[in-house]
């Protein structure tokens, strides 16, 4: 082989050797870039994830606060409402009592107050107080049941009787509006039931 054919031989080596070792730093080098961009990607996606993350924290967290806030003001324009009713239902049943003044089924509600009374009290000497216009009644009725009892009376429209023992330390209101304090729970809850069922 003439030296000239080595010489070129030899460059030709060189050069296919340079052109590897570019070939392969070119490689190493965009394998590197795309790495490298591939983790200033995830990094900015996994930045904005959290913010979108916390974004849709809120809006849900709005959402449910927006439920609970329509939900909450729902009930309480329905109890509004049950309350509404009830004070009507209330008004009526004493106009009703009190329309019934004079009657027998008025002289039988007197009579069952007291006999409910004194079944708390335990004792037939006792204080009743009453409306003024149910005194005689109330007189009529101790006198049936063979009580030794005062009677009180007040300018208060009773509808019922509140009795006491004659030392005065036992009191049973047996008013109507005092039966009906007791009652407003079961009240109330036949109107939601009769509100909802019509």
């Amino acid at each position: 082989m003439s030296e000239q054919e080595l010489t070129e031989r030899l460059i030709n080596g060189v050069i296919e050797r340079l052109t590897n070792e570019i070939n392969e730093w070119s490689n190493n080098v965009r394998l590197r870039a795309e790495a490298e961009l591939f983790d200033s990607v995830k990094s900015i996606i996994d930045k904005y994830s959290g913010t979108l993350e916390n974004i849709d924290k809120e809006l849900n967290m709005e959402r449910e606060y927006k439920l609970y806030d329509e939900t909450m003001k729902a009930k309480r324009e329905r109890l509004s409402i049950i309350d509404n009713a009830y004070a009507e239902v209330i008004e009526k049943i004493k106009e009703k009592i009190s329309s019934m003044r004079g009657t027998d089924d008025y002289r039988k509600f007197l009579r069952n107050s007291i006999l409910w009374a004194l079944s708390i009290i335990g004792s037939n000497d006792i204080v009743i107080t009453a409306s003024k216009s149910d005194k005689d009644v109330v007189k009529s009725i101790i006198t049936e049941l063979n009580i030794n009892a005062t009677i009180n009376t007040t300018k208060e429209n009773l509808l019922g009787v509140i009795v006491s023992s004659s030392d005065g330390s036992i009191k049973v209101d047996a008013t109507l509006d005092s039966r009906l304090r007791l009652m407003e729970h079961q009240i109330k809850s036949l109107l939601t039931q009769l509100a909802l069922s019509g």
